[in-house]
């Protein structure tokens, strides 16, 4: 008889593909930015916060709207190439993929009052920047192996169960057991992997990832004096993401058992939105004397982001053999809600700008920015009347206690530079993101950000610019994972695979004044 299932409720699956639970790794996901935006923030490695007068920095200081003079209308391109090179097994293999999109998207009202001091000018407008783009496929491809396999991972799920077939949960063992990849020994009343003793097997895993992060800010802010600017605001987030990933294992010819492979399909999307409120200030502490009249400083701080997440998670294993017929079994997608609270964050910049028409034309900024965020502090919280999530962990508290005791606070730097002469501007930019682990965690979350550009003034109301950025970035993780509950058991861990991550991507702005 064939073996088919079909599973309603939400997945309690065996911990596979990291140390970490999926929720919190989510958390972490949608709590950090990137410098994305127009090209000129992206070129400057994102070192705006003392400065403003750009629709890309206005998603990080609100008081940058403050010093715009004019309106403005922005409009920004991005073309994303993320490639991935794996190492797993002593195999070396490299995936990419590619994607395009707005990264900007602003209009800028000013109205002035005519005079320079007191309130000179007030500002507002929207801004649409993209924060983090999520875009990535990449392979593993392992070696023949006996013991360890995913198969007995399966089994040792289904030990963990600790139940008869017939009473197994909705997991992995039961869709391994319905496809006929583990069996149950009544003898010693425990699963064992369909594979004869001496059997190898060779694992392979294809994951893409989409989906951004991004946000709609709405901003207010003005000019006094010439020397002070501020800036508050409203940001609303927006989140999309889904991974795919299949998970194959293929037996080596000549094994003693007929099995031949099996492929196990696991796709996750989830759509969010959420809110935080942004305050700002910008400083001209010298703007009337001689010497550091060029100096600026600023300030801003971002509150919580509030995040209302609705997930669909669904999951499938194929199996094949040389006698017998394919099976398959699988769970239907299955939706759930709760919520993320990403942290506060505190930034603080540095400027200096110089040079002019006393130059002959020739001007030029040097900008730093420091960034504070305690990713210990992110928060997941149940929905009343969502559908359990977890039932081992209720209200998120296991997840939460695991948050604050694997993340950690982070001290992230942003550089950046410009040089101009007459029409064009050539720019540079450096940004380091501080890993966002404890050493607890065994993983290493540093990503480090290398951008340039270049900027022309077609007209006295037209501009446009081109930007590139590097994103380079380390990654670990297992491709499966299981820790035995019973005595006598021993856990079943792959090797680990490692990633090196880069991302590259390419920006076009176009810009209005009016």
């Amino acid at each position: 008889m064939i073996k088919k299932v079909c599973f309603f409720a939400a997945a309690s699956l065996c911990l596979a593909g990291s140390s970490f639970a999926q929720n919190e790794l989510e958390g972490l996901r949608f709590s950090r930015a990137a410098h994305l935006g127009t090209a000129r923030f992206a070129a400057m490695g994102g070192a705006f916060t003392a400065l403003g007068g750009d629709a890309g920095a206005i998603a990080f200081n609100p008081a940058g709207i403050g010093v715009y003079r004019s309106g403005e209308f922005t409009i920004t391109g991005n073309l994303l190439h993320a490639g991935t090179d794996a190492t797993y097994m002593g195999i070396k293999s490299n995936d990419y993929r590619y994607n395009f999109g707005l990264s900007n998207l602003a209009s800028v009202g000013v109205y002035r009052f005519g005079d320079d001091e007191g309130l000179v000018s007030l500002s507002f407008g929207f801004a649409f920047n993209k924060t983090n783009n999520f875009a990535q496929r990449y392979t593993a491809v392992g070696q023949y192996q006996s013991g360890n396999t995913y198969m007995d991972y399966f089994a040792l799920c289904g030990i963990n169960d600790g139940n008869l077939p017939d009473n197994l949960g909705n997991d992995e063992a039961y869709m391994a057991y319905q496809t006929y990849l583990i069996n149950y020994d009544t003898t010693f009343n425990e699963y064992c992997p369909l594979l004869a003793d001496g059997d190898q097997t060779r694992t392979q895993q294809y994951t893409e990832l989409d989906g951004s992060l991004s946000t709609y800010d709405f901003s207010f802010g003005g000019n006094v004096s010439n020397v002070f600017y501020f800036g508050l605001g409203v940001g609303i987030s927006a989140v999309e993401f889904s991974e795919s990933n299949t998970a194959s294992e293929y037996a080596r010819e000549g094994n003693g058992s007929d099995f031949r492979s099996f492929s196990y399909n696991k796709k996750y999307a989830q759509s969010g939105v959420g809110y935080s409120f942004k305050l700002g200030a910008i400083a001209w502490p010298f703007a009337n004397a001689d010497i550091l009249n060029g100096l600026r400083l600023g300030a801003a701080v971002h509150t919580r982001t509030f995040l209302n997440m609705n997930d669909e998670y669904s999951a499938s294993i194929n199996s094949y053999f040389t006698t017998r017929q394919s099976e398959k079994a699988w769970i239907n997608p299955n939706k759930f809600f709760y919520g993320i609270e990403t942290p506060t964050r505190l930034m603080a910049g540095i400027a200096y700008v110089f040079g002019g028409s006393t130059l002959d034309d020739w001007r030029g900024i040097l900008s730093a920015d420091y960034e504070y965020a305690d990713y210990s502090a992110i928060k997941l919280r149940e929905e009343s009347d969502s559908p359990a999530l977890s039932p081992s962990d209720p209200n998120f508290s296991t997840s939460n206690a695991n948050i604050a005791n694997f993340h950690k606070s982070t001290h992230n730097m942003r550089l950046g530079g410009e040089l101009g002469y007459k029409k064009l501007a050539f720019r540079l930019g450096y940004a380091y993101y501080d890993n966002p682990y404890t050493s607890k965690a065994g993983k290493d979350g540093t990503v480090n950000i290398f951008s340039g550009g270049v900027g022309f003034k077609v007209t006295s109301i037209l501009n446009v610019s081109f930007a590139y950025s590097l994103a380079t970035q380390k990654d670990k993780e297992y491709m499966y994972y299981a820790e035995s509950q019973v005595a006598g058991y021993p856990n079943v861990i792959s090797e680990e695979k490692a990633y090196d991550i880069s991302q590259s991507n390419f920006f076009i702005s176009l810009g209005w004044r009016f």
